[in-house]
C-alpha cells in the first residue's frame, strides 16, 4: 500500500517551502546589499555585485589579485565537476580523487582570498576566522562598520583607487 499525503500535510509542506524560499531570497538580498557596500568602500562600483563574472573580477581586484585567478577557480570547479561525473558513471576512485582535489583547492584558495579581503580592510587573522565561520555577521560588520579600505591585500592604495574612499 502506497503512503498518501493528506490535504493538511500538503498545505504544511507548501507553507514550509514558501517560508524557506522567502528566507533564501531575503538572505540573497542581504548579501547583495552587504557586498555592494563592501565594493563601494573599496572604491569599486557597487552595481558590479549584480553581474556574476564581473563581480568576481572586481572582488579579485579589491583583494589585490589578477583577474586571471578566476581561471584557477574555474579549473578547480571543473576538476570537481569532472570528478562528480566520473564517480556517477562508474569510475568512483578517479572521480572521488578529482572531487576531493577540486574541493580542497577551492577551500584553500577561498580562505586565502578571504584573508586578503580582511587585510584589505586593515584586519588580521582573527577577523578572517570570523569571515569564514560566521560570515553573515562579519561581512555585515565589514560593510556597515567603521572599517576602511586600506588597499589591496592591505598594501596601501592601488594606483587606480579613489583616494577619497581610502582616506575618508
Amino acid at each position: 500500500m502506497e503512503p498518501t499525503i493528506t490535504g493538511q500535510e500538503a498545505a504544511l509542506a507548501q507553507t514550509m517551502g514558501t517560508g524557506i524560499l522567502i528566507f533564501a531570497l531575503a538572505l540573497m538580498v542581504f548579501y547583495i546589499i552587504t557586498l555592494w557596500r563592501i565594493f563601494t568602500k573599496a572604491g569599486q562600483p557597487g552595481w558590479a555585485v549584480l553581474i556574476p563574472i564581473y563581480s568576481a573580477i572586481v572582488y579579485l581586484k579589491i583583494i589585490g589579485r589578477s583577474g586571471a585567478w578566476l581561471l584557477v577557480y574555474l579549473f578547480l570547479g571543473m576538476l570537481y565537476g569532472v570528478g562528480a561525473y566520473l564517480a556517477v558513471t562508474g569510475n568512483a576512485a578517479a572521480g572521488g580523487l578529482l572531487v576531493i582535489v577540486g574541493l580542497i583547492g577551492i577551500l584553500v584558495i577561498s580562505i586565502i582570498d578571504t584573508h586578503r579581503l580582511s587585510k584589505s580592510f586593515g584586519q588580521g587573522a582573527g577577523f578572517t576566522v570570523g569571515l569564514v565561520l560566521i560570515n553573515i555577521v562579519f561581512y555585515a560588520l565589514l560593510a556597515f562598520g567603521d572599517y576602511k579600505y586600506v588597499g589591496p591585500n592591505g598594501d596601501g592604495p592601488a594606483q587606480d583607487s579613489n583616494p577619497e574612499v581610502l582616506h575618508s
